[in-house]
């Protein structure tokens, strides 16, 4: 393995590489060169979500404001709703440590329900309030929970789920409040664990990751000071709020004091007109998002706007100009896991390179393995290891599965893709992402996904799906990759489909990808194949 661009010497106050910890000060030039290792990660983790909101709250908090769809509270109201709500869990028998389902859509109540278990010390299994009722069965019986709370269509699903009276089942718009505050000696440490978060789950069944307070303070910190967060900001998105980056925005506002104003469901206009209208200094979105964005406005007059952030997915180098030119700002892109937080961050002073994610942020560790480019970190932020499975140990490295590169002078990460993904056709590997970049190219391609299909005759055959605006040509596809690329990775075959399978936070679904082209091999309708 190396560290960065190539292995360094360690810097003899902490340990670590001295260019890893020239990274971390051209995030946050206030820290010293030499920084004590334990202390910035003791303080990176420091206390839990609930003990901010109470520190907050008491310190006044009152011009902060939380919200979605326009449905606002301020912050020392929402901590005295929120303590209240936990005393009422306690006084139906909730017991802490017992996780707790949360599945509904992003609301006020929803905000609300997820800081009460928190500070009830019960663990949030966080779940699509829209998943089918064997997806639910399954995340209630692995992560063991004995509180379902639920809105939407979650509140008819998990009735039928929790039927036989084993799991106590809540629909939140009937959850009664209650009063009262609980003893400070009794709200969660660093050490607790906060949620149990199921991996995305796009090449495979989704794991458990039971993820502590202290990793998720340290995640969201590590990536404020990055940022030059501070309690002015005005933070704007329309993600899931089941999912770590939708919550990162709240867990944010909490520790700073900043507002936050979501939407429960993505319009890209109406997600720029509430940005206009709350003078948003912050826009959280995916790629996906963007893409739809930059796909209904020229240009977006924002003028307290700041940060354009982007992650959970690639953000393409051509999306990546595109919402340049409709903001006037390069966005900002970083990478995370679900299982590691966020990890690294491009530069908020500084160039962003399209395609780049940048350096590791304050306190985070990376490595790059030499011969299969696999990503590592470790770091304050890193979850202790998958729940039934033997643990981390506080200075393991964890492997990503994404694979990456340094620039050899800079030190700047690019992903190159997933480990997993890699297709491997008559014994020679091609990379994905490098395929579906050429294609995204042509002006004739509105969306692309490159698999590998199982074959007699390739071991996997390279195969592409292919979002059209026009005529689908395969012909004419495969020659402009052929000026791009070796031929070996050109795709044998090319399927035209209507939209890219995507998680809720625009991962390919590479997996229903890979049996779709499966069953067209046997009726490939629709599809090209080139026999060379």
């Amino acid at each position: 393995m190396r560290t960065g661009p190539a292995a360094s010497k360690g810097s003899a106050a902490s340990g670590v590489a001295a260019t890893t910890v020239a990274a971390w000060r051209l995030h946050d030039p206030s820290l010293p060169a030499n920084p004590d290792l334990g202390q910035l990660r003791r303080r990176l983790r420091a206390g839990s979500l609930p003990r901010a909101l109470r520190r907050r709250a008491l310190a006044g908090g009152r011009r902060t404001t939380i919200g979605v769809d326009g449905d606002e509270v301020g912050l020392h109201q929402l901590h005295a709703q929120t303590e209240a709500l936990a005393v009422r869990l306690g006084a139906i028998g909730i017991s802490p440590e017992r996780p707790a389902l949360l599945a509904a859509p992003p609301s006020r109540d929803f905000i609300r329900c997820y800081l009460a278990l928190l500070a009830r010390r019960c663990p949030v299994v966080l779940a699509n309030p829209a998943a089918p009722a064997p997806e639910l069965a399954a995340q209630m019986s692995q992560a063991g929970v004995a509180l379902a709370l639920t809105g939407g269509q979650a509140d008819d699903t998990v009735a039928d789920l929790t039927a036989d009276g084993t799991v106590t089942h809540l629909p939140i718009a009937r959850l009664d409040a209650g009063g009262g505050s609980l003893p400070h000696q009794r709200l969660p440490r660093s050490a607790d664990v906060a949620i149990y978060a199921f991996t995305s789950g796009t090449t495979g069944a989704p794991k458990l990751a039971p993820l502590r307070h202290g990793d998720a303070q340290a995640s969201i910190r590590s990536a404020m000071a990055a940022w030059r967060w501070r309690p002015g900001d005005v933070v704007v998105h329309a993600l899931p709020m089941y999912h770590q980056h939708g919550l990162s925005a709240l867990h944010a506002a909490v520790l700073s004091g900043s507002s936050l104003h979501c939407l429960s469901k993505f319009d890209p206009e109406r997600l720029m007109q509430e940005a206009q209208r709350r003078r948003a200094s912050v826009i959280f979105a995916v790629p996906a998002m963007w893409e739809r964005v930059v796909g209904t406005h020229t240009t977006v007059d924002a003028p307290a706007l700041r940060l354009a952030i982007s992650g959970s997915a690639p953000l393409p180098a051509t999306l990546f100009e595109q919402i340049n030119d409709v903001l006037g700002m390069p966005p900002l892109e970083r990478y995370g896991t679900t299982e590691s937080g966020l990890n690294v961050s491009n530069l908020y002073d500084g160039p962003r390179r399209p395609g780049g994610v940048g350096f590791p942020l304050p306190g985070v560790e990376i490595s790059i393995h030499d011969e299969t480019g696999e990503l590592s970190v470790r770091g304050p932020q890193l979850f202790g290891g998958y729940a039934g499975r033997t643990p981390l140990a506080g200075g393991d490295w964890f492997a990503t599965g994404d694979q990456a590169e340094a620039d050899p002078a800079s030190g700047a990460v690019t992903i190159t893709g997933r480990l997993k993904d890699i297709i491997i056709t008559g014994g020679i590997n091609v990379q994905p992402r490098e395929v579906e970049d050429v294609l995204a190219g042509h002006p004739a391609v509105d969306g692309v996904a490159v698999v590998g299909v199982p074959s007699s005759r390739w071991g996997e055959e390279v195969t592409a799906f292919v979002v059209s605006t026009g005529g689908f040509d395969p012909e004419e596809l495969r020659r402009w990759t052929r000026r791009s690329l070796s031929g070996y990775k050109v795709p044998k075959r090319f399927h035209a489909i209507e939209a890219i399978p995507r998680n809720p936070t625009g991962k390919i679904l590479r997996t229903e990808l890979v049996e779709r082209g499966t069953r067209l091999v046997a009726a490939p309708d629709g599809c090209s194949l080139d026999k060379s």
